[in-house]
């Protein structure tokens, strides 16, 4: 029985991280499980192309978008952490509460 690729919950995790990021770098957490999942299936098909139909460049692509992702995302932490490092934690939260219209 052959075991189908399927990329669209990679792609679909990425697109998440993405939009997350901007929350301060929260979206790393799907990247990372985008890349693993990805890199995982590709290895299995890999070591047993018979045994998986699909593309393998599509699961190639939803790789290489959650790595991009997750280089947005490390990014975007870094800018936080900088941020904060430079006007305090306070000045955080109120930004990010005017962010998200709490306040």
């Amino acid at each position: 029985m052959k075991t189908r690729l399927v990329s669209t919950p990679i792609f679909t995790l990425s697109f998440i991280s993405l939009i997350s990021a901007c929350f301060g770098g929260i979206g790393i957490i799907f990247s990372v499980v985008a890349f693993y999942m990805a890199n995982k299936k590709i290895k299995q098909a890999e070591h047993n192309p018979l045994g998986f139909t699909g593309a393998l460049k599509t699961m190639k692509l939803a790789k290489i978008a959650a790595l991009i992702s997750l280089a947005v995302n490390l990014f975007y932490l870094g800018y936080t952490a900088i941020w904060i490092y430079e006007h305090g934690y306070q000045a955080f939260e109120d930004r990010w509460l005017n962010m998200i219209f709490l306040r």
